[in-house]
């Protein structure tokens, strides 16, 4: 089977800096990658080439073995690690007017709020919104249409164990229907659960990539994510030291 989205050689330079140095994965339909690493390896350029909001130096991004475009990329739902929306604005305009932008109707609106428990809240202005409404928020917003990829930044973030419950919920939903999904985090346990495979990279290249039963056959049979990660990360040696 034919991977649904490719990424090959993929490398991002921000002057003497790189970002993203020769990254290649696949991803099959349906699936929901979790990508790792720490603060600056690289996982928000990745996500931003894929999104289009970042220009790569070099690589090859293909969609179902076609070049991926603006076009494609309209049919993807993206929820930042910060959201960035109208904070005077309400729940209820703030989403309708980014669906309207993806082409949604009011209904489709009603129907995601409903999903991530804000439909109660519409009238409430955004300023006034925690951090975890604000993520629900976002997903929501990123939700309507159906999107064919949902890609997430830190999804986790600021919600409690109900709230996280309800958010694995509607993302094994998004997957049964036939969605696949990106997900970069640092909260191990939440994702653990959800992910068919595991992409960990560090220093802007990637240090494995596979099933959890692989890694697990390979670093830790009984380990949990976070224990086989951060065994990883201490394996891989830092650029310089690889050469010496």
């Amino acid at each position: 089977m034919s991977a649904y989205l490719q990424v090959s050689g993929l490398t991002k330079h921000y002057g003497a800096i790189t970002a993203l140095d020769g990254v290649d994965l696949s991803v099959e339909r349906g699936g929901v990658l979790a990508l790792l690493g720490p603060n600056g390896a690289g996982k928000s350029t990745l996500f931003g080439c894929v999104l289009g909001l970042t220009r790569p130096t070099s690589g090859n991004l293909l969609l179902q073995n076609h070049p991926l475009t603006d076009a494609d990329r309209r049919s993807f739902g993206y929820v930042a690690e910060r959201v960035a929306l109208y904070p005077q604005r309400t729940v209820l305009e703030n989403a309708s007017f980014f669906a309207r932008l993806k082409g949604q109707s009011d209904s489709e609106v009603a129907t995601q709020l409903k999903r991530v428990g804000l439909y109660g809240v519409g009238d409430r202005k955004v300023r006034q919104l925690s951090k975890g409404m604000l993520q629900r928020l976002g997903l929501a917003i990123a939700l309507c249409g159906q999107p064919e990829l949902l890609v997430l930044d830190e999804p986790f973030n600021g919600l409690d164990p109900v709230l996280l419950d309800t958010l694995q919920c509607i993302l094994r939903a998004e997957q049964a229907r036939g969605a696949t999904l990106l997900i970069s985090t640092h909260t191990m346990s939440a994702v653990e659960p959800l992910a068919s495979h595991i992409a960990i990279l560090l220093r802007g290249q990637l240090a494995t990539v596979g099933t959890l039963e692989a890694l697990r056959a390979e670093h830790g049979a009984e380990d949990s994510l976070e224990t086989i990660y951060h065994r990883i990360a201490r394996r891989t040696p830092a650029p310089e030291e690889a050469f010496a």
